[in-house]
C-alpha cells in the first residue's frame, strides 16, 4: 500500500510540474491598475467623442510586452502567442498603452471582453456613456465574470 501511495505521489508531482500554470484570468491590480490616455502621453493621438476624451494610438511594442510578461510571472516569449496583451481600459475608451494598463489576457477570454469593449465604445461615440461609466462597466465585468 505504501508503495502504491508513493508511486501515485510521484506521478502527481511529475504531472503538476509538467503542466504549465493556469493563465491569469484577470488583471492583478498591483501591476495593472488601469491608466487613461492624456494629452501628455507619448502615444496621444486626438480628442474624441462628445465628452472630449484623450485618445492614444494603439502602440504596444516589445518593451511594453516584456514589462507585462515579467510582472505576470515571466511569461516566456515563446508563450506570448497564447495571450493578447490587452488594455484593461481599451484604447477606444481612452485607455493608455502604459504597462500599467496592459495585462496578458488568455485569447479565449479576450474575445469575450472584446464584445463589451465594442458596446462601450459605440455608446461613448454616441454620447450616451461617459468615460467614468465605461471604466466602471469594465471593472464590474471582471468582478462579475471571475
Amino acid at each position: 500500500m505504501k508503495k502504491l501511495f508513493t508511486l501515485a505521489l510521484v506521478f502527481y508531482c511529475s504531472i503538476s510540474y509538467a503542466v504549465p500554470l493556469m493563465p491569469v484570468s484577470q488583471p492583478v491590480v498591483k501591476f495593472t491598475p488601469g491608466v487613461l490616455c492624456s494629452q501628455s502621453d507619448r502615444d496621444f493621438s486626438e480628442i474624441v467623442y462628445p465628452e472630449k476624451i484623450s485618445r492614444c494610438q494603439r502602440n504596444i511594442g516589445d518593451e511594453e510586452k516584456t514589462a507585462v510578461a515579467a510582472n505576470y510571472g515571466n511569461i516566456p516569449r515563446s508563450e506570448w502567442n497564447n495571450y493578447e496583451f490587452d488594455h484593461l481600459f481599451p484604447v477606444c475608451a481612452g485607455g493608455s498603452n502604459s504597462p500599467e494598463n496592459l495585462w496578458p489576457q488568455p485569447l479565449t477570454e479576450a474575445k469575450k471582453k472584446d464584445i463589451l469593449e465594442v458596446d462601450i465604445c459605440l455608446a461613448m461615440k454616441a454620447g450616451t456613456l461617459k468615460q467614468s461609466e465605461a471604466v466602471k462597466k469594465i471593472q464590474d465585468w471582471f468582478s462579475q465574470t471571475h
